[in-house]
């Protein structure tokens, strides 16, 4: 088993940016929420699916269509997340003249095939040669012909999410260092608190380890599930829905999170916070004597926001596999099964 100080402080850092990392992303799910900027970006990234210029109409009669509607959080919001079935299910539905008639394979035929028809329904013919494509490779199957569209709608709206993730990094890292500096997460002080202390360091890394270990048994995948932080514990919340919009956390909950985590890192030894322990000592010292502790300090805030920039699932990859490494030379323990249910792991405070 490894017992380096080194990989002790590399699962120390890495698990306060996991923890923080969850944390910005839940603030800035409540800000996108509160602002509706998800949903904004969802409309505009469907209204440009196809460069058509008949399209964007379309696009408009689908977000009137009960299969969209019904995913609002109000009247006034757009939805933040449409599924693919219910995209699917609205685009078909433009297929009918008639709202009580049951859609089948001969009706999309002629739709496609026909230009009265087609204008009589309203799709044009940029989009009939693409759905064209779709009712092609169906073969008379209407499931599969849905299914066609689901898998075109994914793969757009893969791209869309990669773009929206690029273009909320700017507000991700204001996220960041506005935590870092709330906290005093200061990655150069952590480094030499605990390099200092190599017994505090063991401890929290011992601590660290077991509630890390105890977060895989419960079966925690950083894409669909996330963390509760308590004071001295931490609580798996299994499968998180896609579209958060309706259980977005309100102001209150961001404020508690964030006060929890803090209170969770500090119980675990490692140290952060405005103490008078994690602050450099200015008392009669000069402008410039206090320059180079200052300029430290803001290093160490601004080394903290952009590791949190690499995100949770970065960072929970990271800590597992420097378990591994700390663990190494113990028997494999077999893999747990997992669980469907929230679960609470409980941890040992410091001091």
């Amino acid at each position: 088993m490894f017992n380096s100080p080194i990989i002790d402080l590399a699962l120390t850092l890495s698990f306060t940016y996991f923890s923080l990392s969850l944390t910005v992303s839940t603030i800035h799910e409540y800000l996108s929420a509160l602002l509706n900027k998800r949903g904004e970006y969802l409309k505009n990234a469907i209204e440009c699916l196809l460069f058509d210029q008949d399209w964007k109409q379309i696009a408009e009669k689908l977000y009137n269509n009960p299969n969209i509607t019904s995913l609002k959080k109000d009247l006034n919001s757009l939805p933040s997340y449409i599924p693919a079935g219910n995209f699917a299910a609205a685009l078909m539905d433009q297929f009918k003249d008639d709202k009580n008639i049951i859609l089948d394979m001969n009706k999309i035929r002629d739709v496609l095939t026909d230009d009265g028809i087609a204008a009589q329904v309203g799709i044009s013919a940029g989009i009939r040669k693409l759905l064209l494509n779709f009712y092609e490779r169906a073969q008379g199957d209407l499931q599969s012909f849905q299914k066609q569209i689901e898998t075109f709608y994914n793969s757009a709206m893969d791209r869309a999410s990669g773009v929206y993730k690029r273009s909320s990094q700017l507000i991700v890292f204001i996220i960041s260092v506005v935590i870092c500096a709330s906290l005093n997460v200061d990655t150069i002080n952590i480094v030499n608190k605990l390099w200092g202390n190599q017994e505090a360091l063991k401890h929290a890394a011992d601590n660290l380890q077991t509630v890390i270990k105890q977060v895989n048994e419960k079966g925690y995948n950083p894409k669909t599930d996330t963390i509760k932080f308590e004071a001295s514990k931490v609580t798996v919340i299994k499968n998180i829905p896609a579209d958060t919009s309706k259980n977005a956390p309100n102001g209150k909950k961001v404020a508690q999170q964030i006060s929890t985590v803090s209170t969770f890192l500090v119980s675990s030894g490692i140290p952060v916070g405005w103490t008078a322990q994690n602050t450099p000592d200015l008392k009669g010292k000069t402008f410039y004597q206090s320059l180079l502790p200052l300029l430290i300090k803001i290093t160490g805030l601004l080394l903290t926001a952009i590791a949190l920039m690499l995100g949770a699932p970065f960072w929970f990859d990271l800590i597992n596999k420097i378990v591994s490494l700390r663990a190494a030379g113990k028997k494999p323990e077999e893999e747990a099964t997992t669980p469907t249910k929230n679960t609470t792991v409980t941890v040992k405070p410091v001091g």
